[in-house]
């Protein structure tokens, strides 16, 4: 084989793991729907976690614009960002990333809740997307909010 044929042949070889790859990874951060969040196995709406915002570590919960975290739950296998958007409620969000179905981290000081994939996606505290690759809000819960007792339901 002379050197010309071969420089040629290693040259399409290269493009064409290059192109497949390159197609392999755009698939992969595809968006086109949103993830289906409420996949826990028991989808009764009778399913309650109650929250005591005056104990650790959720005291940040007893003034307007403080966040907490919850952790995996009976309503959201993912966990719960927790959000005092008044005096009389508290908002509650999926920690299920729409895009990909990785954790979404708490709150930060901006007010965004970052994606744990490293992709850049963020939400902000109504749960709606804030950068993308993220196209849906997050899924929120119904509250009630009495005595200092959050009640988050399905």
């Amino acid at each position: 084989m002379n050197r010309r044929i071969f420089i040629k042949n290693s040259c399409m070889a290269a493009c064409a793991c290059v192109g497949f790859s390159t197609l392999s990874l755009m698939q992969s951060c595809e968006d086109n729907t949103a993830y289906n969040q409420n996949t826990d196995i028991n989808s009764d709406n009778d399913i309650r976690v109650s929250v005591d915002i005056s104990q650790d570590p959720h005291q940040n919960l007893q003034v307007v614009g403080g966040t907490s975290v919850l952790g995996p739950n009976d309503i959201d296998s993912k966990g719960l960002l927790l959000i005092r958007s008044s005096e009389s409620n508290i908002k509650a969000f999926s920690r299920r990333c729409t895009h990909s179905s990785y954790s979404v981290n708490g709150f930060n000081s901006q007010g965004l809740a970052l994606c744990s994939s490293g992709h850049g996606g963020s939400f902000n505290t109504s749960g709606n997307v804030s950068a993308g690759p993220p196209s849906a809000s997050l899924s929120s819960y119904n509250t009630s909010f009495l005595n200092n007792i959050l009640a988050i339901s399905k």
